[in-house]
């Protein structure tokens, strides 16, 4: 029971997201690569008897693993995207996503070696090439998952703590100018969080008291009202108060900051650490 409650933590984890297509690119075309290799050193599934065209079909497989990753990040993964699925990227939403991916991954390895290699379709193989892709890439991908897990959320919280003893050491001046934002000081306000075309600003009342305004406006454009003030990006979705942070901790995805006077912990991508160090 410890190790179903174990286990189903870590698949609830927050995971880090790719935050740019070259990145993503970068990743697939090491993929490609592994598994054209593999196959060809280790020759599984009868690739031994291909001969002089072992090199060519292993490629080709490397290269359907791309188109097939490709496609679906093009497809189901940008429907994911716009539905909303991924706003909260864990651990276990990831695994799916790559089990969706692996699915269009079989898909084009198989229309690729029966076409190509064979030049007729047998549709009765198609559940062999499925078993084929998951065994050779499930246990991977999960590992690697894991591996990238821990090694992220183990260095976020190694800066977060940084920052926190250098804050408990220096303290916290206030030294950015205070500007008006919706007749707001900015000094008062909290975060600002991006929604759609709307924005909704968490800022300190008159009476102390914690309160959220929504205006529609675009967050890029608060930004730039925000200019010179301590109000700074932190996230693609988040202007943050940076001398109302009071305590700073540490994910997978990046930074996790608590402010004053205010429940919502708001995150920091890893674009935007370097700011907070």
């Amino acid at each position: 029971m410890n190790f179903l409650t174990r286990s189903l933590n870590m698949l609830d984890k927050p995971f880090p997201e790719a935050e740019s297509w070259l990145l993503y690119f970068r990743n697939l075309t090491i993929l490609s690569v592994f598994v054209g290799g593999f196959l060809y050193v280790f020759e599984p599934f009868g690739i031994s008897i291909l001969g002089e065209y072992k090199l060519i079909v292993c490629a080709g497989f490397g290269s359907m693993t791309f188109l097939g990753a490709a496609i679906y990040e093009f497809s189901l993964g940008r429907l994911a995207q716009v539905l909303g699925w991924r706003t909260r990227w864990t651990f276990g939403k990831w695994i799916l996503n790559n089990v969706g991916a692996m699915l269009f991954i079989a898909l084009a390895n198989f229309f690729f070696v029966r076409i190509v290699v064979f030049g007729f379709i047998q549709w009765n193989l198609l559940p062999t090439m499925l078993y084929s892709t998951f065994v050779i890439g499930i246990f991977p991908i999960v590992l690697l998952g894991a591996l990238l897990l821990y090694g992220n959320q183990s260095r976020y919280q190694h800066i977060a703590d940084e920052i926190n003893s250098a804050k408990n050491t220096t303290g916290s001046a206030e030294l950015s100018k205070d500007k008006i934002i919706f007749k707001i000081p900015s000094k008062r306000i909290r975060y600002i969080e991006a929604l759609q075309n709307y924005v909704q600003v968490g800022y300190i009342g008159t009476d102390g008291k914690f309160q959220v305004l929504t205006e529609r406006v675009t967050l890029k454009a608060v930004e730039s009202k925000a200019a010179g003030s301590a109000i700074v990006k932190c996230h693609r979705s988040f202007l943050v108060n940076k001398d109302a942070v009071i305590s700073v901790s540490g994910n997978a995805q990046g930074l996790l900051l608590t402010l004053s006077d205010c429940e919502n912990v708001i995150p920091v991508s890893r674009t935007w650490v370097p700011l907070f160090r």
